[in-house]
């Protein structure tokens, strides 16, 4: 669904079905991680 890159560019977020995985931290993110994490509950 994403990719980031950090010297070469690698998945960020991948799904499948309603299953999502990130490669990251969302939670260390303040307000902007809060967000994402909300979004991902509001997905059906």
């Amino acid at each position: 669904m994403a990719t980031a890159e950090y010297g070469h560019h690698f998945p960020a977020v991948v799904q499948q079905d309603n299953l999502f995985g990130v490669q990251f931290h969302p939670e260390k993110s303040q307000k902007a991680g809060q967000r994402l994490v909300l979004n991902f509950l509001d997905l059906k």
